[in-house]
């Protein structure tokens, strides 16, 4: 095996500083889809009880050692065409190396042998050191990878020495770890893919036991179309959204009180995502907000605007090198401001109004923000009117004194639940929303307090007999037979 070192200049060494787990691996699947990949196989390796790496492998075209070469070293620059999701050239090494000290790329393509290079990294400041191994090497690995599609051209990325994977020893916590990448993975490949899932790529996830060189049960990366309604919430929808003398967009309105997943992305509150849908050759590159052109309202909770990129817009947008969300300039900013507010945003607006029930709300509470699921805060506006003198409340979770079960912060306004106690309460740790019924009852116990610039001595007399008895009978709840 050659090593040398690699050239690594201060922008290279900056790319994918912030790439999570699941951005990066969409990184790799790009370069999968370039090279003509039908398959993508992303397969965690597994010693023991520990996670050790994992390899993304696709039946692409493969490379040969001139391709594989120019690939793996910095300041190599390589001329994509305008159907390519690459886009700075960098991606594998930049994706790789924000997560991993080691990468190594095995391929193969046609009436080529086998081939392999390797990245390393002792320090993420430090140059990367580049390897050529044994050609032998790389046709083993290449051989024992059995992904369950034909496998005759292709390539293999693997990762080592995992900066995000866990340490712990423990069986428990990296299952539990394990489970919550995947389902990362799931969430966040489907969502971006879901228009190239749609057309034929398939992408699965699997486990290999290293030792006995066997793999779990495949799981499937379903698309998460997030314009995938059955019916449009209103009529004459979707329709086009000119700016710039053109159709810049597609302006949908989502039916109201949809549960659908493809609404509450990730789980999230459907309203979370109003807003734009960036894509670029049916890669969605940005996922909801309205990216500084105005600000989102729960009365645009329907309105989500899909936007195709083409020569013209991408002069207006730049797409950040993790691919994984765009800033727009002030002239296409100004655009779709105009394009949004002539009647869209209104008739989205009614739409959300209009769904719901007809009747009295003599009762006046402070408007619930981010932190309630759909069906709640609909819930709240059929069965509420709202304080016209209060901004929106925000429930969330932050560790408190040991003696608070919540705080009412006036300055973020927000509501504040103790996650010292989350998991006592029932709380998921991933989940935006978690525990409905408890997050309903605080919030209207204690709502009427963010009317007001500052409390009273009475209000704050008030709120701490509530914590009293809260901690009471959390201490009461923790005592009794399970």
């Amino acid at each position: 095996m050659t090593t040398e070192p690699t050239a690594f200049t201060a922008t290279e060494r900056a790319l994918g500083l912030h790439h999570t787990v699941a951005t990066a691996v969409a990184d790799l699947i790009d370069n999968s889809i370039d090279a003509g990949a039908t398959h993508v196989l992303l397969r965690f390796l597994q010693s023991g009880r520990r996670i050790t790496g994992l390899r993304v492998v696709d039946d692409g075209r493969g490379m040969d050692a001139d391709t594989i070469d120019a690939a793996m070293r910095y300041g190599v620059q390589r001329a994509y065409g305008v159907a390519d999701q690459g886009h700075f050239g960098v991606g594998l090494k930049a994706a790789s190396l924000s997560q991993a000290d080691t990468v190594t790329v095995y391929s193969r393509a046609a009436e080529n042998l086998p081939v392999a290079r390797r990245l390393a990294v002792d320090d993420r400041h430090d140059p990367p050191r580049l390897s050529t191994l044994p050609d032998a090497d790389a046709a083993k690995v290449i051989a024992a990878a059995r992904p369950r599609f034909p496998f005759e051209t292709g390539t293999v990325v693997e990762w080592r020495g995992i900066r995000t994977f866990p340490n712990t020893a423990s069986a428990q916590d990296q299952v539990a770890w394990l489970e919550t990448v995947v389902g990362d993975l799931l969430a966040h490949l489907g969502l971006v893919f879901h228009r190239l899932i749609a057309t034929g790529l398939a992408i699965t996830i699997d486990v290999l036991d290293e030792a006995i060189g066997r793999a779990g049960a495949p799981r499937t990366v379903r698309g998460i179309d997030p314009f995938g309604y059955r019916m449009s919430g209103r009529a004459g929808y979707p329709r086009p959204l000119a700016a710039l003398g053109r159709d810049a967009g597609q302006a949908h309105i989502w039916p109201a009180r949809s549960s659908a997943p493809e609404y509450k992305l990730g789980g999230l509150p459907g309203r979370d995502s109003q807003g734009f849908f960036v894509y670029r050759n049916d890669r969605l590159l940005h996922a909801g907000g309205w990216l500084g052109v105005l600000r989102p309202r729960p009365d645009w909770a329907l309105a989500r605007v899909s936007v195709d990129l083409d020569d013209v817009l991408a002069q207006h947008i730049t797409i950040n090198p993790e691919k994984s969300g765009v800033t727009l300039d002030a002239t296409l900013s100004a655009a779709l401001h105009q394009a949004l507010t002539d009647d869209y945003l209104d008739d989205a607006a009614t739409t959300a109004v209009a769904a719901r029930r007809v009747q009295r709300r003599p009762i006046s509470v402070v408007e619930p923000g981010i932190g309630l699921p759909d069906e709640v805060a609909d819930e709240f506006a059929d069965s509420f009117s709202f304080v016209d003198t209060a901004e929106p409340v925000a429930i969330g979770w932050r560790v408190l004194a040991a003696d608070r079960f919540f705080e009412v912060d006036l300055e973020s306004r927000t509501l504040w639940l103790n996650a010292r106690f989350r998991t006592q309460l029932g709380g998921r740790r991933r989940s935006a929303d978690d525990v409905p019924v408890l997050r309903t009852l605080v919030y209207l116990l204690a709502q009427d307090m963010f009317d007001a610039v500052r409390h009273s001595a009475r209000q704050v007399e008030q709120m701490d007999a509530w914590q009293r008895v809260l901690i009471a009978a959390l201490a009461a709840d923790e005592g009794s037979p399970k």
